[in-house]
């Protein structure tokens, strides 16, 4: 169709041609008439004047009038005449070439008309087809990348809560409740570490799926858009202009729908871009929680180590300090049985009290010998006792044994006050690691 609307718009400067050869040939066809009727107007004239005249000069005049004819006619008519009935001889055999093809295609132009016709409207379907299944895939990536958005700022909220909660044990101050809070925290946290791990894998699937979609969308892109240009080649060859017209604006509808998803498509690679940046900063801060819990727990099993050797000196002095005061119990209830036992309690007295200053001393300090120590109650004893036999009393029995007990009190209190030292100085020195890695 579109060759025939060629050849038909080729033929119409050579019938302009054709036409204008034709009135210039009646022009001078028409001043060879006019010539004609001069000469015969002057051969009158000459007959009615010279009447007379001798046949032969009339001859000859109109001899010379004929070559003169004839060479006007040679002059003025001559190349160019021959040229324009070869021009016009050829012009007329294309014309007559051209009206039989369009005798031809005038025969059946309804049928390619319609053929044409249905072609395109199958072709507009086919279309109207491929942008509902662009649409659709559109929405679906829309979808997705919603989805995609919603599960990274959940993960963005847990990272927050994991270390708003790292946070909060640094700041926490008692190591008791920080120890019985860590099991909790750090069950919470490995918990939150395999949902962020799984999370993190079922992102990369869906990244993966999307990129596959794009993919399959730049291709569908491409053969749209070869198929959009082969359109444009067969609308341009239409002659009827009201179809013409519609296809324009269809085409132009199309082209702007095109651009649409087009910058659809750009705006969702810009968005898969920042979901992959924000998922890579996520597993970076997932790798940063996940070293700074083995660090955490370290730490906290060597503290806890530290505590239990602490807890085990803890009970060790307590057994002492509880053998030590069921002796003196013991000691009191035989404080009344007779001046036999003075003696024996003031030695007693005097060892409990080295084991106690034992005891108490951190470090595992002794009393040496310069040191100071509590005077024995037997260099208070009357030296009346001295020459005294068993089981009798003397006056002063009663009033040592007083102050046998009182030193042994004395003495066990100030065991017990080196005890608690003791206690108080280990956990000074198991808390001046923690205040300075808190710092």
């Amino acid at each position: 169709m579109s060759r025939d609307a060629g050849s038909l718009l080729a033929a119409a400067p050579l019938s302009g041609l054709y036409l204008e050869a034709g009135q210039q040939l009646r022009r001078l066809q028409d001043q060879l008439a006019a010539r004609d009727a001069l000469i015969a107007r002057l051969r009158a004239r000459l007959d009615a004047l010279e009447g007379h005249a001798a046949p032969s000069l009339v001859d000859a005049l109109l001899e010379q009038v004929a070559r003169f004819r004839e060479q006007l006619r040679r002059q003025e008519g001559g190349a160019a005449e021959a040229q324009l009935r070869q021009e016009v001889e050829r012009l007329t055999e294309q014309l007559a070439e051209k009206e039989k093809e369009t005798q031809q295609l005038m025969s059946q132009p309804q049928q390619a008309r319609e053929k044409e016709l249905v072609l395109l409207r199958r072709s507009v379907l086919e279309k109207e087809r491929a942008q509902a299944a662009s649409h659709v895939l559109c929405r679906s990536l829309a979808d997705e990348t919603h989805q995609l958005r919603r599960t990274l700022a959940a993960t963005a909220h847990m990272c927050q809560h994991l270390a708003k909660c790292l946070d909060e044990q640094h700041a926490q101050g008692d190591v008791g409740e920080k120890c019985l809070k860590e099991r909790e925290h750090t069950d919470g946290d490995q918990a939150a570490v395999e949902k962020l791990q799984e999370e993190n894998r079922l992102l990369k699937q869906k990244v993966t799926h999307v990129e596959d979609l794009n993919a399959k969308w730049q291709r569908y892109d491409a053969s749209r858009d070869e198929y959009v240009r082969e359109l444009h080649v067969q609308l341009r060859g239409l002659q009827a202009p009201q179809e013409s017209e519609l296809m324009r604006k269809e085409i132009s509808r199309l082209n702007r729908q095109l651009e649409e998803k087009i910058n659809d498509c750009a705006e969702v690679k810009q968005e898969l871009a920042a979901a992959r940046m924000a998922r890579d900063s996520a597993l970076e801060r997932v790798q940063m929680l996940e070293q700074q819990l083995l660090a955490y727990k370290d730490d906290f099993a060597s503290e806890r180590a530290d505590r239990e050797r602490a807890q085990s000196r803890i009970q060790e002095l307590e057994e002492k300090v509880t053998s030590l005061l069921y002796k003196a119990s013991q000691r009191q209830d035989t404080q009344e049985e007779g001046p036999c036992w003075i003696h024996t309690r003031s030695r007693t007295a005097k060892y409990l009290e080295t084991d106690v200053l034992e005891l108490g001393a951190p470090g595992g300090w002794r009393p040496g010998p310069g040191s100071p120590q509590l005077e024995s109650p037997a260099e208070d004893v009357c030296p009346s006792t001295a020459h005294r036999g068993q089981g009798k009393r003397p006056s002063c029995d009663r009033s040592k044994a007083i102050n046998v007990n009182s030193t042994f009190f004395q003495v066990l209190r100030t065991g017990l006050m080196s005890v608690i030292s003791t206690i108080l100085f280990i956990h000074l020195t198991l808390s001046m690691p923690l205040k300075e890695e808190l710092l």
